[in-house]
């Protein structure tokens, strides 16, 4: 998965109220998925984000999207159609 891909599906996931999120539910390796949420998180698209073991940790109760990131699920509907496909 691209990075632009997987850092959409990790913005709708966690808007759709599933924040406690791995690299497992992406399919993707560890490296792939924190340098993701390293880059929302300094982007400002999501708050909450705490390391532990020099990794970021997306559990139930912390991350959230910004309103930063909920602009950015709007305004990006060709990832979304792009995301819904990969669901199906």
């Amino acid at each position: 998965m691209n990075k632009d891909k997987l850092s959409y599906a990790i913005l709708k996931e966690m808007s759709g109220g599933n924040s406690a999120l791995t690299e497992a539910a992406f399919q993707v390796g560890e490296e792939d998925f924190d340098e993701a949420v390293n880059f929302l998180t300094h982007e400002g698209y999501l708050i909450g984000v705490y390391w532990a073991d020099d990794r970021p940790q997306l559990d139930a109760i912390g991350p959230a999207l910004t309103n930063k990131g909920e602009t950015y699920l709007k305004e990006n509907s060709l990832l979304a159609k792009t995301y819904k496909n990969l669901n199906s």
